[in-house]
């Protein structure tokens, strides 16, 4: 226990081993080997201990909650919860089981109830940082961000260098569209705790922050690689190639995001449609909470691996032993991503897909990208090959959605703008380009949405201050609440003539289903690959023209579209079969797209060998 608290785990494991060889059913030794093996990323040897534990003394709260742990790090929420209520039935002031159960239900979106158990966990003891911070993540999650911002605090009180705590206080700055803070707050947790995924959080946040120039985003990036990546290279020889670029090809795909998420909604179709007799599909799953897409995913699989909790290396090595041709790395930088495995060079051709930018990456061959996106004069710097496909986003047709309706305006009298986007995208830049189009439009109205978040009253009361100093009346902007399901979201587009996108970051899943419910979208196409997805988008659907080069053109673009009802009107009842017809849903041809370049990749690589 010694060598274990302070952090020889090696030598705490053979000791452990030892009074094991004596005494097999030592429960003490067993319960604490399985803790050792959860610190090191072993899950399998961990449950092997905790399980021998448990058969010795089914009561033993404190390996039914260690056991429980194991099933969260492998994304097993359900019956993670299961053992955690019998580890409280045998010990009700188990704090850290409380604190798990919070964990579990957290993962299974259960957010109120995840807080109670929160609640109960910090009863016990007042002064447990990490109940308070992730209490805070729930009720962030919630939309109540007048209250998650003093349990930060609180939690921060007790443990200043809780590197987490500093990460999703800024999390909170960015949903509230203050950048300067977020950004403040995720260089102090990066700087407590030098870690991949507190260094993608920066630059997630970056991705929004329109001041920066290219040179800069980049810069940033390739600072994640030289922190995490650059040590790896030298010791990750290349992976082997046998190369005859016309053979059946075993395609890794590697993401957290094999779940009800826009990256999976976009990347389903092109796996199902794949050309099967040509590529095989090895799924990594990074997965903390299955679901039904999940399932959909595993179905369409040649073969699936759970690497939740795995170290980044031996994810590395399964897919040496896989023998994969190539690996893509679908959104490395987005939160629970696996881009580090792509360090260790486990595939001869490495891919980036769905990704906010470049991987920053050397050793990343290709970055998929479309025309629109990537033109051929963009500016925007990166580190791998562009590939372009015809259309980038592929969107599925919601099941079930509501008929867009007749046009708001001809019962409102006004013209109702909207924005369904994150609120992290809301900046202060944003709200003033919006205020100028409403001010355009001096009878119009704006109704934003996201989740719950408009339930947070400060948010409120500093976005209408925003509106205030631009000269527009606060009252003119109608804030909607309320976590619905996706049809409930749907139907609220029927109340919006026309949709506003954000910059730089624009939105994408809204913006398809802004346009699938007859809403056309006002686009600003910036220099950057997240600045002109809008661009991306509209054109599919023959919509260039909503699409504007500068600020002054957006005002105007969606100043004259409000003073053209016959334009909206006929747009209402005409854009969801245009749509429908577009590529945007032509999921067979996006597939044959998307395999004909892989095997473009491929070819280039054999003739290069």
């Amino acid at each position: 226990m010694a060598a274990h608290g302070r952090g020889d785990l090696a030598e705490a494991l053979r000791l452990y081993g030892r009074i094991l060889d004596a005494d097999p059913l030592h429960v003490d030794a067993l319960n604490l080997a399985g803790l050792v093996l959860i610190n090191r990323g072993d899950f399998a040897g961990a449950a092997s201990f905790l399980v021998r534990a448990i058969a010795v003394d089914p009561n033993f709260a404190e390996a039914l909650n260690h056991f429980a742990l194991v099933l969260l790090r492998t994304g097993q929420p359900v019956p993670a919860l299961r053992i955690l209520l019998r580890a409280l039935a045998a010990k009700p002031t188990l704090v850290e089981a409380h604190a798990n159960c919070g964990g579990a239900l957290f993962e299974l979106g259960e957010w109120r109830q995840a807080v109670a158990f929160y609640d109960r966990a910090i009863a016990i003891r007042p002064d447990y940082a990490d109940a308070h911070a992730n209490r805070a993540n729930a009720l962030q999650l919630l939309g109540a961000f007048d209250e998650a911002r003093p349990g930060y605090r609180r939690s921060l009180a007790f443990r200043p260098d809780l590197a987490e705590a500093h990460s999703n206080l800024a999390s909170l700055d960015q949903a509230e569209g203050d950048l300067v803070a977020a950004i403040g707050g995720f260089r102090r947790a990066l700087a407590l705790k030098p870690a991949p995924w507190l260094h993608s959080n920066l630059l997630f946040c970056l991705s929004y922050d329109g001041r920066l120039t290219n040179d800069a985003f980049f810069a940033e990036f390739r600072r994640w690689e030289a922190a995490y990546a650059a040590s790896v290279y030298p010791q990750a020889s290349l992976a082997p190639l046998d190369p005859d670029p016309e053979r059946r090809l075993k395609i890794g795909w590697i993401s957290a995001d094999f779940r009800d998420h826009p990256v999976a909604r976009n990347v389903a179709g092109v796996l199902e449609r794949r050309d099967r007799a040509r590529h095989e599909a090895i799924l990594y799953a990074s997965v903390r909470a299955e679901d039904a897409m999940t399932s959909r995913f595993r179905a369409t699989a040649d073969g699936w691996r759970n690497v939740l909790g795995m170290p980044d290396a031996d994810v590395a090595r399964r897919m040496r032993a896989d023998r994969l041709d190539m690996l893509i790395v679908l959104a490395g930088h987005t939160g629970h991503n696996r881009l580090a495995v792509a360090a260790h060079r486990p595939a001869p051709i490495q891919v980036s897909f769905h990704d906010l930018a470049t991987s920053g990456l050397s050793v990343m061959d290709a970055w998929i990208t479309d025309p629109m996106l990537h033109p051929e004069d963009t500016r925007e710097r990166f580190t791998e090959k562009l590939v372009r496909l015809p259309c980038f986003y592929l969107h599925e047709p919601p099941d079930k959605s509501p008929d867009p309706g007749p046009l708001p305006a001809l019962g409102a009298g006004h013209v109702t703008f909207g924005s369904c986007n994150n609120t992290s995208k809301h900046t202060p830049e944003v709200f003033e380009m919006w205020a100028a189009v409403l001010k355009a439009v001096p009878d119009a109205r704006l109704l934003l949405k996201y989740l719950n978040r408009y339930a947070s009253a400060g948010l409120r009361r500093r976005i209408e201050s925003i509106f205030a100093s631009h000269g527009v009346d606060p009252r003119r902007i109608e804030f909607v609440t309320g976590d619905v399901g996706r049809n409930e979201q749907l139907a609220l587009l029927r109340r919006v003539d026309i949709a506003l996108d954000p910059f730089p970051f624009n939105g994408s899943t809204t913006t398809f289903e802004a346009l699938w419910m007859g809403v056309p979208v006002v686009s600003l196409a910036g220099e950057r690959f997240l600045g002109r997805v809008g661009a991306s988008v509209l054109h599919q659907v023959g919509l260039d023209d909503l699409v504007a080069t500068d600020r002054t053109s957006y005002v105007s673009i969606a100043a004259a579209l409000a003073r053209d009802p016959a334009r909206l009107q006929a747009l209402r009842s005409g854009l969801r079969d245009r749509i429908l017809a577009s590529p945007l849903c032509d999921a067979s041809a996006h597939a044959r797209n998307f395999d004909a370049a892989l095997r473009r990749l491929w070819t280039d690589r054999c003739r290069r060998k």
